[in-house]
């Protein structure tokens, strides 16, 4: 079969989403040439599926032959977004780093300064660093408030964050300037870590889940004491923690390319 030819079932479905993604992230009108370079479909192809999608509501002619994304597609967007629930989505995984790490995974929210537990999973040892749903801790201090203060529009994290930071363990970051200089250590690795600086003796990594907006709506740690999460295991529990929160936030609609830099806002 070729472009040339009538098609359907899944062969169309993937060139409809195609053109549907060639109109990226930023807003955009499109004309059909323009999508044929970004997708590679020649342009008959992409005429008779813009036709379509138009006829459906999911892309709208602008002006000059040019499209934009329509109506619909904003319409089954929200639909999508209201059947997604955080917790359910981030469970499993949750559940599989545990079991991989066999320490205490938290999944936590930003509440004003505080990184707030709303879900939890303990690891395999007696001895955990398990916490209580619900309980909130100074977001300096941790590796899951970290990773969220570090993709904070720079307004907000100014206007969120106390003017004096106080101390909770013997590592705890209580100058401004240290601790935007470690937020800014924290976009650039990807993921937080709290060694010492929460509790004394407790250690955790905590990495960020984006949604569809390009936002850090929550993050994920993997916590424990000392003697069991060394420096030694950072590097293997941080690509761990990473995957899991990719495939989180892929589930929630975040792209890549969709997520700001906080230091440009």
């Amino acid at each position: 079969m070729n472009n040339d030819q009538s098609y359907g079932g899944t062969q169309a479905i993937h060139r409809a989403v195609a053109v549907l993604r060639a109109f990226g992230a930023a807003p955009a009108t499109l004309t059909a040439q323009e999508v044929s370079q970004r997708t590679g479909l020649n342009r008959s192809t992409v005429y008779r599926l813009l036709s379509a999608l138009e006829s459906e509501g999911l892309v709208a002619a602008a002006e000059q032959g040019r499209y934009r994304l329509g109506p619909d597609l904003a319409m089954l967007g929200t639909l999508a977004l209201r059947q997604m629930n955080l917790r359910d989505l981030a469970l499993p995984y949750a559940r599989a780093l545990a079991e991989r790490s066999g320490e205490t995974i938290d999944l936590e929210i930003l509440h004003g300064a505080s990184s707030m537990i709303v879900e939890e999973v303990s690891g395999e040892h007696l001895l955990s660093a398990a916490s209580n749903i619900g309980a909130c801790y100074p977001a300096h201090c941790s590796s899951t408030g970290k990773a969220l203060l570090a993709f904070l529009p720079e307004a907000r994290l100014a206007a969120l964050l106390p003017d004096r930071l106080e101390a909770c363990a013997p590592r705890s970051i209580t100058d401004h300037a240290a601790l935007r200089d470690e937020l800014a250590a924290v976009r650039a690795r990807g993921y937080a870590t709290s060694y010492d600086e929460l509790e004394g003796h407790l250690h955790a990594l905590g990495a960020p889940i984006f949604d569809h907006r390009g936002e850090a709506v929550a993050a994920l740690s993997i916590s424990g004491p000392a003697a069991r999460l060394p420096r030694r295991r950072e590097a293997e529990l941080a690509r761990v923690l990473l995957e899991a929160c990719a495939a989180i936030s892929r589930q929630l609609g975040f792209r890549p390319d969709m997520r700001p830099d906080p230091a440009a806002s």
